[in-house]
Protein backbone atom coordinates (compact mmCIF):
# COMPACT_ATOMS: atom_id res chain seq x y z
CA UNK A 1 0.00 0.00 0.00
CA UNK A 2 1.55 3.03 -1.20
CA UNK A 3 -0.24 5.31 1.91
CA UNK A 4 0.08 2.93 4.64
CA UNK A 5 -0.88 4.19 8.02
CA UNK A 6 -0.35 8.22 6.38
CA UNK A 7 -2.80 10.49 7.51
CA UNK A 8 -4.64 12.09 5.12
CA UNK A 9 -6.63 15.40 5.53
CA UNK A 10 -8.87 15.86 2.19
CA UNK A 11 -11.04 19.30 2.09
CA UNK A 12 -14.09 18.91 -0.04
CA UNK A 13 -13.89 15.30 -0.01
CA UNK A 14 -17.66 15.03 0.20
CA UNK A 15 -18.24 14.70 -3.00
CA UNK A 16 -16.69 14.47 -6.55
CA UNK A 17 -12.62 15.20 -6.80
CA UNK A 18 -12.33 14.94 -3.34
CA UNK A 19 -14.65 12.35 -2.55
CA UNK A 20 -12.40 10.28 -5.77
CA UNK A 21 -9.12 10.84 -3.41
CA UNK A 22 -10.67 9.85 -0.16
CA UNK A 23 -11.86 6.40 -1.22
CA UNK A 24 -8.32 6.13 -3.43
CA UNK A 25 -6.20 7.60 -0.17
CA UNK A 26 -8.39 4.74 1.64
CA UNK A 27 -7.65 2.14 -0.58
CA UNK A 28 -4.17 2.34 -0.47
CA UNK A 29 -3.50 2.49 3.03
CA UNK A 30 -4.24 5.85 4.43
CA UNK A 31 -6.65 7.37 7.52
CA UNK A 32 -8.71 9.22 5.71
CA UNK A 33 -10.13 12.81 7.10
CA UNK A 34 -12.86 14.56 5.36
CA UNK A 35 -13.53 17.91 5.59
CA UNK A 36 -16.69 19.89 4.21
CA UNK A 37 -19.52 21.97 4.50
CA UNK A 38 -21.93 19.26 3.26
CA UNK A 39 -22.55 16.98 6.32
CA UNK A 40 -24.58 14.18 4.68
CA UNK A 41 -22.48 13.53 1.91
CA UNK A 42 -19.35 13.83 3.95
CA UNK A 43 -20.35 11.48 6.55
CA UNK A 44 -21.56 8.82 3.87
CA UNK A 45 -17.89 9.31 2.31
CA UNK A 46 -15.95 8.99 5.39
CA UNK A 47 -18.40 6.00 6.65
CA UNK A 48 -17.49 4.82 3.07
CA UNK A 49 -13.58 5.58 3.69
CA UNK A 50 -13.87 3.85 6.99
CA UNK A 51 -12.69 7.53 8.44
CA UNK A 52 -13.95 11.04 9.88
CA UNK A 53 -15.60 13.92 9.05
CA UNK A 54 -15.27 17.05 10.26
CA UNK A 55 -17.94 19.67 9.03
CA UNK A 56 -15.73 22.56 7.69
CA UNK A 57 -16.05 25.68 5.90
CA UNK A 58 -12.58 26.27 4.61
CA UNK A 59 -13.77 29.91 4.45
CA UNK A 60 -13.06 30.50 7.59
CA UNK A 61 -9.45 30.54 9.04
CA UNK A 62 -10.62 29.36 12.36
CA UNK A 63 -12.68 26.36 11.07
CA UNK A 64 -9.57 25.42 9.20
CA UNK A 65 -7.14 25.63 12.31
CA UNK A 66 -10.10 23.38 13.94
CA UNK A 67 -10.07 20.98 11.26
CA UNK A 68 -6.15 20.65 11.48
CA UNK A 69 -6.11 20.14 15.18
CA UNK A 70 -8.87 17.51 15.47
CA UNK A 71 -7.10 15.41 13.03
CA UNK A 72 -3.70 15.67 15.13
CA UNK A 73 -5.88 15.21 17.87
CA UNK A 74 -7.80 11.99 16.55
CA UNK A 75 -4.14 10.16 14.71
CA UNK A 76 -1.06 12.13 16.53
CA UNK A 77 -0.01 13.80 13.44
CA UNK A 78 -1.09 14.87 9.74
CA UNK A 79 1.77 13.66 6.68
CA UNK A 80 -0.89 14.45 3.32
CA UNK A 81 -3.44 17.66 2.77
CA UNK A 82 -5.69 17.39 0.11
CA UNK A 83 -7.53 20.82 -0.87
CA UNK A 84 -10.29 20.22 -3.01
CA UNK A 85 -12.95 22.43 -1.86
CA UNK A 86 -13.71 25.14 -4.16
CA UNK A 87 -16.36 27.59 -5.14
CA UNK A 88 -17.50 27.95 -8.52
CA UNK A 89 -19.56 30.85 -8.21
CA UNK A 90 -21.73 31.79 -11.13
CA UNK A 91 -21.11 32.49 -14.81
CA UNK A 92 -20.77 36.35 -14.82
CA UNK A 93 -18.29 38.64 -16.13
CA UNK A 94 -16.37 41.77 -14.09
CA UNK A 95 -18.80 44.23 -14.81
CA UNK A 96 -22.02 42.01 -14.03
CA UNK A 97 -20.59 40.36 -10.96
CA UNK A 98 -21.12 41.69 -7.52
CA UNK A 99 -18.56 42.36 -4.70
CA UNK A 100 -19.95 39.56 -2.47
CA UNK A 101 -19.73 36.81 -5.08
CA UNK A 102 -16.20 37.83 -5.73
CA UNK A 103 -15.71 37.80 -2.02
CA UNK A 104 -17.15 34.65 -1.82
CA UNK A 105 -15.56 32.71 -4.66
CA UNK A 106 -11.98 34.19 -3.10
CA UNK A 107 -12.59 33.16 0.36
CA UNK A 108 -13.34 29.60 -0.35
CA UNK A 109 -11.20 28.51 -3.89
CA UNK A 110 -8.07 31.04 -2.78
CA UNK A 111 -8.19 31.96 1.06
CA UNK A 112 -9.51 28.18 2.09
CA UNK A 113 -6.26 27.05 0.30
CA UNK A 114 -3.94 29.05 2.69
CA UNK A 115 -5.64 28.29 5.70
CA UNK A 116 -5.62 25.01 5.83
CA UNK A 117 -1.98 24.95 4.13
CA UNK A 118 -1.46 27.27 6.92
CA UNK A 119 -2.29 25.16 9.50
CA UNK A 120 -1.23 21.96 8.06
CA UNK A 121 2.54 22.97 7.81
CA UNK A 122 2.36 24.02 11.01
CA UNK A 123 1.98 20.26 12.20
CA UNK A 124 4.22 18.92 9.36
CA UNK A 125 7.12 20.90 10.21
CA UNK A 126 6.87 19.03 13.72
CA UNK A 127 7.18 15.65 12.07
CA UNK A 128 9.75 16.24 9.46
CA UNK A 129 7.53 16.84 6.39
CA UNK A 130 4.48 15.84 4.74
CA UNK A 131 2.74 16.44 0.93
CA UNK A 132 -0.03 19.05 -0.20
CA UNK A 133 -1.77 18.78 -3.04
CA UNK A 134 -4.07 21.62 -4.19
CA UNK A 135 -6.95 20.77 -6.96
CA UNK A 136 -6.62 24.43 -9.37
CA UNK A 137 -8.37 23.82 -12.94
CA UNK A 138 -6.94 24.42 -16.55
CA UNK A 139 -9.15 27.68 -16.06
CA UNK A 140 -7.07 29.00 -13.98
CA UNK A 141 -3.80 28.30 -16.55
CA UNK A 142 -5.50 29.64 -19.59
CA UNK A 143 -8.66 31.84 -18.58
CA UNK A 144 -12.48 31.37 -19.54
CA UNK A 145 -15.45 33.19 -20.32
CA UNK A 146 -17.94 34.30 -17.80
CA UNK A 147 -15.89 33.01 -14.45
CA UNK A 148 -13.39 35.85 -13.56
CA UNK A 149 -13.63 35.02 -9.97
CA UNK A 150 -12.87 31.63 -10.31
CA UNK A 151 -9.87 31.95 -12.71
CA UNK A 152 -8.19 34.54 -10.49
CA UNK A 153 -8.63 32.14 -7.48
CA UNK A 154 -7.18 29.39 -9.39
CA UNK A 155 -4.66 31.09 -10.79
CA UNK A 156 -3.29 32.15 -7.95
CA UNK A 157 -3.11 28.84 -6.42
CA UNK A 158 -0.10 28.47 -8.78
CA UNK A 159 1.86 31.29 -6.71
CA UNK A 160 0.84 30.33 -3.70
CA UNK A 161 1.90 26.81 -4.19
CA UNK A 162 5.62 27.57 -5.47
CA UNK A 163 5.96 30.01 -2.95
CA UNK A 164 4.99 27.12 -0.35
CA UNK A 165 7.46 24.78 -2.08
CA UNK A 166 10.38 27.21 -1.78
CA UNK A 167 9.57 28.36 2.22
CA UNK A 168 9.27 24.42 3.02
CA UNK A 169 11.20 22.29 0.63
CA UNK A 170 14.03 21.88 3.10
CA UNK A 171 11.73 20.80 5.80
CA UNK A 172 10.83 18.19 3.58
CA UNK A 173 7.27 19.09 2.73
CA UNK A 174 6.23 19.14 -0.98
CA UNK A 175 3.74 21.06 -2.14
CA UNK A 176 2.04 20.53 -5.77
CA UNK A 177 -0.98 21.54 -7.73
CA UNK A 178 -3.21 19.44 -9.80
CA UNK A 179 -5.46 21.46 -12.88
CA UNK A 180 -8.23 18.73 -14.06
CA UNK A 181 -9.86 19.88 -17.21
CA UNK A 182 -13.67 19.26 -17.60
CA UNK A 183 -14.35 16.22 -14.99
CA UNK A 184 -17.36 13.91 -15.09
CA UNK A 185 -17.75 14.62 -11.25
CA UNK A 186 -21.28 14.90 -10.90
CA UNK A 187 -21.32 18.68 -10.19
CA UNK A 188 -24.67 20.03 -10.74
CA UNK A 189 -24.01 22.28 -13.32
CA UNK A 190 -21.90 19.86 -14.93
CA UNK A 191 -25.03 17.41 -14.37
CA UNK A 192 -27.33 20.25 -15.90
CA UNK A 193 -24.96 21.22 -18.80
CA UNK A 194 -24.62 17.55 -19.83
CA UNK A 195 -28.06 17.25 -21.21
CA UNK A 196 -26.99 19.77 -23.93
CA UNK A 197 -25.71 17.95 -26.95
CA UNK A 198 -23.86 21.31 -27.92
CA UNK A 199 -22.41 21.96 -24.66
CA UNK A 200 -21.21 18.02 -24.74
CA UNK A 201 -19.62 18.30 -28.42
CA UNK A 202 -17.87 21.67 -27.15
CA UNK A 203 -16.28 20.05 -24.28
CA UNK A 204 -15.28 17.17 -26.33
CA UNK A 205 -14.08 19.33 -29.33
CA UNK A 206 -11.75 20.94 -25.80
CA UNK A 207 -9.91 17.52 -25.36
CA UNK A 208 -7.25 15.86 -27.96
CA UNK A 209 -8.66 12.67 -26.27
CA UNK A 210 -12.68 13.61 -27.11
CA UNK A 211 -13.89 12.51 -23.68
CA UNK A 212 -14.75 14.08 -20.46
CA UNK A 213 -12.30 12.72 -17.52
CA UNK A 214 -13.65 10.92 -14.01
CA UNK A 215 -13.05 11.76 -10.72
CA UNK A 216 -10.65 8.90 -9.96
CA UNK A 217 -8.37 10.03 -13.24
CA UNK A 218 -7.75 13.43 -10.62
CA UNK A 219 -7.51 11.04 -7.65
CA UNK A 220 -4.70 9.00 -8.95
CA UNK A 221 -3.00 11.98 -9.79
CA UNK A 222 -3.06 13.35 -6.18
CA UNK A 223 -1.99 9.78 -4.90
CA UNK A 224 1.14 10.00 -7.22
CA UNK A 225 1.76 13.33 -6.01
CA UNK A 226 0.92 12.85 -2.52
CA UNK A 227 2.99 9.20 -2.00
CA UNK A 228 6.64 8.77 -2.16
CA UNK A 229 6.78 8.03 -5.81
CA UNK A 230 6.89 12.02 -6.18
CA UNK A 231 9.56 12.53 -3.27
CA UNK A 232 11.46 14.45 -6.04
CA UNK A 233 8.62 16.82 -6.77
CA UNK A 234 7.64 20.37 -5.80
CA UNK A 235 6.21 23.39 -6.81
CA UNK A 236 4.73 22.06 -9.65
CA UNK A 237 1.43 22.27 -11.54
CA UNK A 238 -0.44 18.80 -13.58
CA UNK A 239 -2.79 19.15 -15.51
CA UNK A 240 -5.07 16.06 -16.08
CA UNK A 241 -7.22 17.54 -18.67
CA UNK A 242 -7.42 14.66 -21.78
CA UNK A 243 -4.90 17.13 -23.72
CA UNK A 244 -7.07 20.58 -23.38
CA UNK A 245 -4.01 22.82 -22.44
CA UNK A 246 -1.54 21.59 -25.12
CA UNK A 247 -3.58 22.48 -28.16
CA UNK A 248 -5.84 22.48 -30.53
CA UNK A 249 -7.20 18.93 -31.36
CA UNK A 250 -6.96 17.28 -34.83
CA UNK A 251 -8.96 19.19 -37.86
CA UNK A 252 -11.67 17.13 -39.36
CA UNK A 253 -11.26 15.15 -42.24
CA UNK A 254 -12.93 16.99 -44.58
CA UNK A 255 -10.66 19.67 -43.88
CA UNK A 256 -7.29 17.73 -44.48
Amino acid sequence: MRLLDKVALITGGATGIGAACARRFADEGAHVIIADINEQAGRHTAEVCRGRFITTDVGHAEQCRQAVAETVACYGRLDILINAAAHLGGYHDVAAMTPEEWRTVLSVTLDGVFYCSKYAVQEMLKTGGGAIVTIASVEGMIGAAGHAAYVAGKSALFGLTRSMAIDFGKNGIRVNTISPGIIDSGRPDIERLKRDPNMMRFWRDMTVLDRMGHPDEVAAAALFLASDEASYITGQNLAVDGGWTIGHPPPPRSFT
